[in-house]
């Protein structure tokens, strides 16, 4: 839960609270170890309180519709419950976005975007609350953006990198007619292993869905598909 210093900290506290509990039974005084108690609990509690992450996700879903058989245009939507952890926190950053082809028109619903950075591969997106909502008590926050040249080749990816506590995630793949899948998986990498998950729900070869539960923080969750060489009839079509 703690660091190596916050650790020192947390642990002199039990001890303050067990000297407290120890006076009180072998003394008679039991103001002075009850005072012990109560402040050893309280600067317990205020610790987690700091170390608590500074948003929870309730609810996570994240779906890529893929518009044409030629994986060529894609919109990504990122939809989820958010609840700030302390009353102090006014921003929030969508972080890990892959940056494969070309991106472009972000936008959010719920939040303004209010900063853009892109490093290591990835953009992170910073989302100011707006003044007056009560983000502890749980807000919707919308994501979505566009892809472009992201999908064309036989195997697909959609993934999520776990940055806030979050109790349900959601990986929904919505693939065009005329171009079905011949296999799909889900799998979980965490501390360079790599573990496979239940398979994901088929819908009629375009429709692919998961559900993890409790997803592990900072675990990256990955759901594949492979889908034939697109047909050059179709490539030849796209172009008129």
């Amino acid at each position: 839960m703690f660091d190596k210093p916050n650790q020192l900290v947390f642990y002199a506290n039990v001890a303050a609270i067990v000297f407290g509990i120890i006076v009180i039974l072998f003394s008679d005084f039991n103001l002075s170890g009850l005072i012990f108690v109560i402040c050893g609990a309280l600067l317990i509690f205020e610790q987690i309180r700091q170390n608590k992450a500074a948003f929870t996700i309730s609810d996570l879903k994240k779906i890529l519709t893929v518009h044409d058989t030629g994986g060529s245009k894609a919109t990504q939507t990122e939809k989820q419950v958010t609840a700030a952890c302390h009353v102090e926190n006014k921003v929030y950053w969508f972080r890990n976005i892959p940056a494969i082809g070309s991106i472009s028109n972000f936008r959010i619903e719920g939040a303004t975007l209010d900063d853009q950075k892109q490093e290591n591969g990835s953009y992170h997106l910073c989302a100011k609350i707006p003044a007056g909502l009560k983000a502890t008590a749980g807000f919707d926050l919308t994501l979505a953006y566009d892809y472009q040249n992201a999908f064309t080749t036989t195997e697909g990816v959609l993934s999520h990198v776990v940055n806030d506590d979050t109790r349900q995630l959601h990986l929904i793949v919505e693939l065009p007619k005329g171009r079905p899948i011949t296999s799909a998986k889900v799998f979980c990498k965490h501390n360079g292993v790599e573990e496979a998950l239940l398979p994901p729900v088929v819908t009629g070869q375009t429709k692919i869905e998961s559900e993890i539960k409790d997803p592990i923080l900072g675990a990256e969750y990955c759901l594949q598909w492979h889908w034939p060489e697109e047909s050059v009839a179709k490539k030849i079509g796209r172009m008129f």
